[in-house]
């Protein structure tokens, strides 16, 4: 850099531009930063965004399928004491459509073991231990979480 005394109008003009240049290389530098940030903020938006509609159409989905439990409840003990063949398998259908959107019945047969966090027992009957001996009310879990536990007869351990 030249000593501005001794310096030509040119090498001034020079000076200037080198100038200029580096301070819109940094502004460059921070409008791209602004930029990266201002990208990854909308991501994240959108991420936390369909997480919570996820969330809020689950739990409108569990709302409404925990209203409607104790007709399907009635609905699957028909079935099992209906002589009715197209009525059970009507209804059968209507679990497996069901099944196919996440819902799933807990049966539990004698003999399964006991799993607390599926089986609910309200009494106990003679048996091995640690095993079911009769179910007494399905159970349902949605997208592999337990909506309702199975209720059933056991034989404690």
């Amino acid at each position: 850099m030249a000593d501005k005394k001794n310096s030509s109008p040119l090498e001034d003009r020079i000076f200037e531009l080198e100038a200029a240049l580096e301070a819109a290389q940094t502004e460059l530098e921070t409008a791209k930063d602004g930029q990266v940030r201002a990208l990854a903020d909308l991501e994240n938006f959108r991420r936390r965004q369909t997480e919570e509609q996820a969330t809020w159409h689950k739990r409108a989905v569990l709302g409404f399928f925990q209203r409607i439990m104790p007709n399907l409840l009635e609905l699957s003990l028909g079935a099992a004491h209906s002589i009715d063949e197209a009525a059970k398998s009507t209804i059968n259908k209507f679990f497996a459509d069901l099944s196919k959107h996440g819902f799933n019945k807990i049966e539990p047969q004698p003999g399964d073991s006991i799993d607390a966090d599926r089986h609910e027992v309200l009494m106990a009957e003679d048996g091995e231990p640690g095993k079911v001996v009769r179910c007494l009310e399905l159970g349902w879990e949605y997208d592999g979480h337990v909506v309702a536990p199975a209720k059933i007869s056991g034989t404690p351990q």
